[in-house]
């Protein structure tokens, strides 16, 4: 039997098919090849569309393992913790907000602040602490209990005298900065009455060497300027892209010191902008002028107030990096009357106390502490406040 098809679907000379008028006739050969060849498409197709499927389900359960493996308990995906707010703080959390974003649990109580709400009684023995900075007091990449004010917390608490009792106000938020702090204490000094008042500041926090070093090796990279910023936002709601991230910048860390050294003995040399010569600067006035205006409430309040400085990975592992960011800011406080002190020094201590050293900071972060690393930080505030007698408000009668 042969089949009837129009002329011009038949190609070329080499067609055995008889011809009738405007009708080519298929012979039976030709008919069993055409049916061959549509028989392995529509198995090419099933074998694609199985391996799809397959990927499809490898990746899913990929990135549920992934989930599975950051802190705190498992969630299905990430949801935003952030209300637009005022625009001079751009966002605030949501308040009794539970969930995951960006690799890291949060529980926000009513106030707005992390961790559980910290009932107060304003008794003659309770220290009430405000901790004021952005993500690396907020704790990103931790559990709540991890986190500075967390732990600083438990050491106050095995500290004080008499029984007495910490309450510690974690205020940070990403992407924060000090007009923020200042904001922040402005609308909950009267309400938490706090007795110290802890800044941690961040390199990050104004313009600096070590900054603008670590903003041309990273933001320059080829592969990240590939990719826009908004496509970056999207994937980092996946816990395989947040794994990728953390993977291949730790593949590259040692090729990126390298340059950062490179890039700062650079900047260093033909720097012209003079904040290596101390605060005269516009940027360093509003430092000044932000410190100052805490400094007034911390007064109104009878708190004292303690500002230190988060260093940067590069700082802590390379063996020469830019001081003039703790010196100005140092120099600054020391004008206002306000207690200051570094960690990059102890932090380099412990990382340098095992070959190779000691990993502080988060997997494929520049300056996220890790919880081993914020142990460090309550480690020296609790000195440094032992040393300054400051623990002693727990005594105060309010």
């Amino acid at each position: 039997m042969t089949h009837a098809v129009p002329f011009r679907s038949l190609r070329g000379p080499e067609s055995h098919a008889l011809r009738l008028g405007g009708l080519a006739l298929l012979s039976p050969r030709q008919v069993l090849a055409s049916h061959g060849n549509e028989s392995l498409l529509r198995r090419l197709a099933k074998k694609l569309s199985i391996s799809a499927v397959a990927l499809l389900l490898a990746a899913v359960g990929l990135e549920l393992v992934l989930r599975a493996m950051e802190p705190g308990p498992f969630s299905l995906f990430d949801r935003y913790p952030y209300v637009e707010s005022k625009p001079d703080l751009h966002v605030r959390h949501k308040p009794g907000f539970v969930g995951r974003w960006d690799a890291t649990w949060y529980e926000i109580d009513e106030r707005g602040f992390r961790g559980e709400a910290q009932p107060m009684t304003f008794g003659p023995d309770e220290l009430r602490v405000v901790c004021l900075g952005d993500s690396c007091t907020f704790g990103k990449g931790v559990l709540d209990s991890d986190t500075w004010p967390r732990q600083l917390e438990a050491r106050l608490d095995a500290t004080l005298d008499g029984g007495g009792d910490a309450v510690v106000f974690n205020l940070g938020l990403n992407g924060a900065h000090p007009r923020v702090y200042r904001q922040f204490l402005e609308e909950h000094v009267e309400e938490l009455k706090p007795n110290l008042i802890l800044i941690g500041y961040n390199i990050n926090d104004f313009p600096n060497t070590i900054r603008a070093v670590d903003e041309k090796v990273f933001n320059e990279r080829t592969l990240r300027t590939l990719i826009p910023q908004s496509v970056r936002d999207g994937f980092g709601r996946l816990a395989m892209y947040r794994k990728a991230r953390a993977v291949y910048y730790d593949t590259q860390k040692a090729r990126d010191w390298k340059a950062s050294e490179k890039v700062a003995s650079e900047a260093a040399s033909e720097s012209d902008d003079g904040l290596a010569e101390g605060v005269s600067s516009e940027v360093w006035d509003l430092q000044r002028q932000y410190l100052s205006d805490i400094r007034e409430m911390a007064k109104a309040s009878e708190a004292e107030v303690f500002v230190f400085l988060f260093p940067y990975e590069s700082q802590v592992f390379l063996d020469t990096y830019d001081r003039t960011p703790i010196v100005t800011l140092s120099k600054v406080c020391e004008d206002l009357g306000m207690s200051f002190f570094d960690l990059t020094d102890r932090f380099r201590s412990a990382a340098r106390q095992e070959t190779p050293p000691r990993q502080l900071f988060l997997s494929g972060d520049r300056y996220h502490p890790n919880a081993e690393g914020y142990g460090i930080v309550a480690d020296v505030i609790l000195e440094e406040l032992i040393a300054h007698d400051a623990v002693g408000h727990a005594d105060r009668d309010d």
